[in-house]
């Protein structure tokens, strides 16, 4: 094969920041797409997230407390009245949403501090 040449103008070109994204901001800028009544619960989940990130934390246990995270999400969801929001058949759907939400959070949270120390102690 030939190996051909391509002349300016015909190449397709990405600017260098797409390129050098990494995992972790693709993560974040798939956020923009949250419908925008999603937008300011998942903010206050980021929140609860950010107050239990330490070493000890139930979010880091081995296998976390379902009853802890149910807490949250109820404490969460009265506290901003996200309940009452919904008619009580719906109720029960947004609060195991909310739930999700959590705990999907967590998840990200939990895997990204296990790629932290694997490689702080690789070396």
């Amino acid at each position: 094969m030939e190996n051909k040449k391509y002349l300016k103008g015909n190449m397709m070109t990405f600017p260098l920041e797409l390129t050098e994204t990494g995992r972790e901001e693709k993560v974040l800028n798939n956020k923009y797409l949250y419908p925008s009544e999603i937008k300011e619960i998942q903010m206050e989940i980021e929140e609860i997230c950010d107050k239990m990130e330490y070493d000890g934390s139930v979010m880091f246990d081995e296998c976390p407390d379902k009853v802890t995270v149910e807490k949250l999400v109820k404490e969460m969801c009265t506290r901003n009245n996200y309940g009452n929001c919904c008619a009580d058949g719906d109720r029960k759907w947004f609060t195991a949403l909310v739930q999700v939400m959590l705990c999907n959070e967590m998840g990200y949270r939990r895997n990204r501090r296990m790629c932290h120390k694997d490689r702080m102690f690789s070396k």
